[in-house]
């Protein structure tokens, strides 16, 4: 009856379901594995026929069984690869008469189906090894046709005289398709001397047509093609067939319970509140010179074997989907980075291409627009390695109560900030004898787990949620618009491939708005995070020669690639007081330049020119006016010079620099302010080498929250942050 073959192969236990009286079933790709592994076309619809027929009356018949013995006659023998190999060459040369006189072979003794099974295995196991050598192989330069698939000699794989894998597809058909041809002799063991010729336009278009006709029949396969290798952040859902927006929708409450009272008084007022996420489409523009086509043809006709044997379904080993494949690889490497750190900016009429960072909005742009404006952050400033421990506690502590106790929350942070919050932990508790090492869990808080992110690796930007409240949104393309290929390029026998898709971040709720709070309580959103700067090094290009910038999509901006002209730029729009725009030169020609004077407040008045990689970081203040943080030239020293503090200073000022060191004093010297500070920025004050007795001090009060007095004697420092008015200590020494 097969059934160890069933459950070693599909996993369907046979035995149970006649015992149970139910009826068996197998796909079209189970039934059509069952074919090829009996090497008899409808072996499996007899099986399957003649296995309904006799539920709830089983016949012990297995050893008289006419398939199991004729497939003993081929597998039993110890000739049985050369039979199969022997057939299948018999075949391609239009035998009609092998399958005939290889049924009619009975073994001269009658065989279990335990011992077939048996053989069965040891003859795919040594195919299995065989496979495993090939794909060891290395990929040198040697031409497509001097490949040997002798390796492959042994396999059970079936053609037709006209298709591959005896599939009535047109993808798979030998005539005009080289690379099937090709495919056809790997499997038989012949040296491959089907060539295609990738500069010729006729093969191009029998691609473009192969392409089309398998998405019209395998529209499902291809999209799964499209979303390979799409890694996501920890608990993002995928969602599909968005075809441009998407709408969460959620009844949300005040509160509803109350004591017992005679009669019925409701107190709930419902609102639907819906966050809408769009997807963007997003296009392939890629080309290839002829011979990288010829390379990924030989790539595809060396993984044939390993694609054959850890999946048998043979839509995975056409030319077709190996190429798809391949080209989507390229694309899911980009999306994974943009699903993080991309930011979206709508430029449809440019005339050169754009970054992929551009594509889509991430999900820590999402984030960084709705702070502030759809929810609240904690006012925590940035963390430090040697307060991250107690900071992410804060954190959690300050969830209002009934988010604080929900199961399923995540606290998103990145790899580093775990790994010192786990080492932070380890000088805490590591010599406790209940110590168990690192941890994957908030202190104190076992449903709040801490979900790394790579995409905010060198971010201090740190958030919280549940863990249902991220996706992806994706569309499924049409059989026009997903890949074709077509000559062009600089070079006549140049090939393009382009494309399109479409994907999206989308974070289903910010706040839930509930009647009967405070407008500044917590207790109305559904995602916490602190206050720091992010997503400084993500920047979205500005046009052609413009004087004044907008920040109104992003604050980082990257200028002078679209120039015509040199261009100075004399003030920003769009820019929110209090926050930083990071200007980012990527020209050669043409530069920018950002001009002291008027709005702009330049540290010595000097101009900064916007040269290719050069940096400027400004500060929006009141008033549409902006005051120079600091700046980075490509080939110019960039460790800032300290500013050196006459003698008896008792505060610094932070328009010439970020970095103070004392002199010697006359007078007993105490530093109480640093003036025209800005938030969120750090300073740090040295003592001098000739300090001497008067050594300046600063004190823990007034302006400055400290850890303890400090008195900088000669090379002892002191590093604050400036935040919520306070210089708070970040670091001594």
């Amino acid at each position: 009856m097969f059934f160890p073959f069933l459950l070693a192969f599909f996993n369907i236990d046979a035995q149970a379901k006649m015992d149970k009286k139910e009826r068996l079933e197998l796909t079209d790709e189970q039934k059509a594995e069952l074919d090829a592994k009996a090497n008899k076309e409808g072996f499996s619809e007899k099986y399957l026929k003649d296995f309904n027929a006799e539920i709830g009356a089983e016949e012990e018949e297995e050893e008289d069984d006419t398939e199991i013995q004729a497939l003993a006659a081929k597998y039993m023998s110890d000739d049985a690869g050369d039979e199969v190999q022997g057939s299948e060459e018999q075949e391609e040369e239009g035998d009609d008469s092998a399958d005939e006189s290889k049924s009619a072979k009975t073994p001269a003794k009658k065989v279990s189906s335990k011992q077939l099974l048996t053989k069965m295995d040891s003859r795919l196991q040594k195919l299995e090894a065989d496979n495993k050598k090939l794909a060891n192989l290395p990929e040198d330069d040697s031409s497509v046709e001097t490949i040997n698939a002798s390796h492959m000699k042994n396999a059970i794989v079936r053609h037709s005289k006209t298709h591959l894998f005896a599939q009535d597809h047109s993808w798979n058909a030998f005539e005009g398709r080289p690379w099937n041809e090709a495919a056809r002799q790997a499997f038989s063991g012949q040296a491959i001397t089907a060539e295609t010729n990738w500069t010729d336009t006729a093969n191009i278009d029998k691609l473009n047509t192969d392409i089309q006709a398998y998405y019209r029949k395998e529209e499902q396969r291809i999209h799964d093609t499209m979303l390979d290798g799409l890694e996501m952040k920890k608990y993002v859902e995928l969602i599909s067939g968005v075809s441009d927006e998407y709408i969460h929708t959620q009844i949300v409450t005040g509160e509803i319970t109350q004591s017992l009272k005679a009669k019925f008084l409701p107190k709930n007022k419902v609102k639907f509140v819906a966050e809408k996420g769009k997807v963007r489409d997003i296009q392939i523009d890629m080309e290839f010179k002829g011979y990288e086509l010829k390379k990924l043809e030989k790539s595809y006709l060396k993984n044939i074997a390993t694609l054959g044997i850890k999946d048998s379904d043979p839509h995975k080993m056409t030319f077709v989907y190996f190429v798809v494949g391949k080209i989507m690889a390229r694309a899911r490497k980009e999306d994974k980075i943009v699903m993080g750190r991309g930011v979206y900016f709508k430029d449809e009429e440019r005339d050169t291409p754009a970054s992929f960072m551009n594509n889509f909005s991430g999900f820590l742009k999402l984030y960084r627009d709705a702070r502030g404006v759809k929810y609240r952050p904690f006012k925590m400033g940035r963390p430090t390695e040697v307060g991250i421990y107690d900071y992410l506690k804060l954190m959690c502590e300050k969830l209002p109560y009934d988010v604080r106790i929900l199961p399923d929350l995540q606290l998103v942070l990145s790899p580093y900030w775990k790994r010192k919050y786990n080492e932070a932990r380890k000088n805490l508790y590591g010599g406790n004898t209940d110590y168990k090492g690192d941890t994957d869990t908030v202190d104190d808080f076992p449903n709040i787990e801490l979900v790394t992110y790579d995409q905010m690796e060198g971010e201090d930007f740190i958030y919280i949620t549940t863990k249902d409240n991220e996706y992806a949104l994706t569309d499924k393309p049409n059989e026009d618009g997903f890949i074709q290929f077509r000559k062009g390029g600089s070079d006549p026998r140049d090939i393009q491939a382009y494309g399109d898709y479409k994907l999206a971040a989308y974070v289903a709720m910010f706040g839930r708005k509930q009647y009967d709070l405070p407008e500044n309580s917590y207790e109305n959103q559904l995602v916490f995070s602190n206050d720091v700067e992010v997503l400084t090094n993500t920047y979205v290009p500005v046009p052609a020669n413009t004087a004044t910038p907008s920040v109104k999509d992003h604050g980082s901006i990257v200028v002078g690639a679209n120039n015509t002209e040199a261009t100075n730029i004399t003030g920003f729009t769009d820019a929110t007081p209090g926050e930083r725009i990071y200007v980012l030169g990527n020209a050669d020609a043409n530069k920018s330049t950002v001009k002291h004077g008027g709005n702009i407040i330049l540290k010595d008045g000097a101009d900064f020119v916007a040269s290719n990689g050069s940096l400027l970081v400004l500060h929006a203040l009141d008033g549409g006016k902006f005051i120079e943080i600091e700046r980075k030239v490509v080939g110019a020293e960039e460790e800032e010079q300290p500013v050196i503090l006459a003698a008896n200073a008792t505060t610094a000022d932070a328009t010439q620099g970020n970095s103070f060191v004392t002199s010697s004093n006359t007078q007993a010297t105490a530093i109480t302010n640093i003036e025209n500070a800005v938030p969120g920025e750090r300073y740090t004050i040295t003592g001098s080498g000739d300090a001497g007795a008067n050594a300046t001090t600063i004190a823990n009060g007034g302006n400055f929250f400290l850890s303890a007095d400090i008195t900088l004697a000669a090379g002892v420092f002191l590093t604050v942050e400036l935040n919520g008015g306070k210089f708070i200590e970040v670091d001594r020494g």
